[in-house]
């Protein structure tokens, strides 16, 4: 079911960092400077042992051979024998402290180089699986993280090179299994019928919707708690009345920006001039088709002819036809093209002068810094047009040159993190 209540903006969406991610190494670092310094002190104590004289070494000879423990355990050296008792007590528990703390250093390093057999030593209940370590995953597992801090997390991805793992793993502690999260074997092995929540979040509508067959297949009882991204409009909707998607909550994150979009910045500005605004769409990918959907939505009758603008302006055309359509209530032009050719914008300008108004230009491609420079060649031949960008993460440098141009900037991270429902959490 697709989300309904607009978001407020909240905080910035950057990882939280904070004290969580450094407490491992310093109760590593504790243990091991607190072992180094009693075998230190049982061998300045004037304990000897039974292979080495150490009698007639210094200090920084008995510091180098306590290091030593952590390495050879005593092995080199001997066992303890003479000098005081508390002597020989802090040396032997050197003795077994310093191989304890080697020992658990390499399993831990060969539990994280195994990678998914690290499962195999954890029990898996009542986990939250999401597949995809894309940006979705990454907004979802920081808000789940501050309201969730110690729930295990399993990340399926197939790509071992993704970007994103080292901050789901270093970051926010998440564990990172490279496989195909639409195998059923694999899915079994994850436990998934003790999971609390699934969530399925690849850049793959298909692989998303087949993802949640298996898993409703597998753990019927998840159903309500799985979560499905589909960002293909058509599909979705054609999608909507299937078995699954009932199962399921499905949403679509470019739906939900071009609501807010739609509501927040376009409605106004269609109220406030007395014509039909003319509106060029640059970009008609997933998300240019997700806004004039929603301009067909809430908007009809407040603006006049569409430009399309894209590389594969017709094609998507074609697709948008098809499902969900487009209106007769407005006049649409196609242009099939770079967005950053300045000829195209030249093009625009035929028809802006046959039109009237400035233009409203909605600036929304799947660049960011595309969809800026684009808005400096808008600015540059339109200096009145209505000009709005989408940037999908927050980016002090746009949000300034926006605010220099008086260009309107939005960020699509930001909403999609806010608005997600505290249901998935």
């Amino acid at each position: 079911m697709p989300w309904n209540d607009l978001p407020s903006i909240r905080a910035s969406d950057r990882p939280p960092t904070g004290r969580s991610a450094w407490r491992p190494l310093f109760w590593r670092s504790l243990a091991f400077l607190s072992v180094f310094l009693v075998g230190w002190a049982g061998l300045l104590s004037g304990v000897a042992v039974t292979e080495r004289n150490l009698a007639v070494v210094g200090v920084a000879e008995s510091a180098y051979y306590a290091l030593g423990l952590f390495v050879m355990g005593g092995l080199d050296v001997g066992t303890p024998v003479g000098g005081p008792l508390y002597g020989r007590i802090l040396l032997w528990t050197a003795y077994f402290g310093a191989p304890l703390i080697t020992a658990s250093a390499l399993i831990e390093a060969a539990i994280r180089l195994v990678g998914p057999l690290a499962l195999k030593v954890r029990r898996l209940r009542d986990h939250v699986i999401i597949g995809g370590a894309g940006r979705l995953t990454v907004l979802y597992v920081r808000q789940l993280r501050v309201r969730d801090p110690r729930r295990m997390v399993v990340v399926v991805e197939r790509n071992p090179s993704h970007p994103a793992i080292s901050e789901l793993q270093d970051v926010h502690r998440a564990v990172v299994v490279t496989g195909d999260v639409t195998d059923g074997d694999l899915l079994q092995r994850l436990r998934v019928d003790r999971a609390r929540r699934a969530l399925f979040l690849t850049g793959d509508d298909f692989v998303n919707l087949d993802a949640a067959a298996k898993v409703l297949r597998i753990a019927p009882d998840l159903a309500g708690q799985i979560v499905v991204h589909v960002s293909d409009l058509g599909f979705m909707r054609e999608t909507a009345e299937s078995s699954i998607a009932r199962g399921c909550q499905i949403f679509n994150g470019h739906e939900f920006a071009a609501t807010y979009l739609v509501q927040e910045h376009l409605l106004g500005r269609f109220h406030r001039t007395p014509e039909r605004d003319l509106v060029v769409l640059a970009g008609f990918g997933r998300f240019g088709q997700t806004v004039l959907h929603q301009l067909q939505e809430h908007a009809l009758g407040s603006f006049g002819e569409v430009l399309i603008i894209d590389e594969d302006a017709s094609k998507n055309a074609r697709a948008f036809d098809y499902e969900p359509g487009f209106s007769d209530d407005y006049e649409r032009s196609i242009i099939d093209g770079d967005i950053l050719d300045p000829d195209i914008w030249e093009r625009v300008g035929s028809v802006v002068r046959d039109s009237g108004p400035p233009p409203v230009v909605i600036l929304g491609s799947g660049v960011d810094g595309t969809n800026l420079h684009a808005a400096m060649l808008v600015r540059k031949q339109h200096p009145e047009a209505f000009v709005i960008i989408r940037n999908f993460r927050a980016s002090p440098f746009t949000e300034e040159v926006a605010q220099e141009h008086g260009v309107q900037a939005f960020n699509l991270a930001r909403l999609v993190q806010s608005g997600m429902p505290e249901s998935w959490f």
